[in-house]
């Protein structure tokens, strides 16, 4: 059996798309914390929600690393 699809799969993102294999494609290239957040808190799809989750992790380690890195060159720190 194909898989289903809805006509507006075509022209939404990915994170959007209603096959949760697509929304976790699409969940591990956003940048968007907040669409992350959202994805984390409400996808139907544990999945999904897994991998929403695992992508914020991978951008909060590069944000703090990146801190941490601003952080060695002021005085006092």
């Amino acid at each position: 059996m194909a898989p289903r699809f809805r006509l507006s799969d075509l022209f939404v993102s990915r994170y959007m798309h209603s096959n949760p294999e697509y929304r976790k494609e699409g969940a591990e290239l956003l940048k968007d914390v907040t669409i992350l957040e959202q994805m984390v808190k409400i996808d139907v799809d544990q999945g999904v929600r897994e991998a929403a989750a695992k992508r914020l992790a991978e951008l909060n380690a590069v944000k703090s690393d990146a801190e941490l890195e601003n952080m060695k060159g002021v005085p006092g720190r």
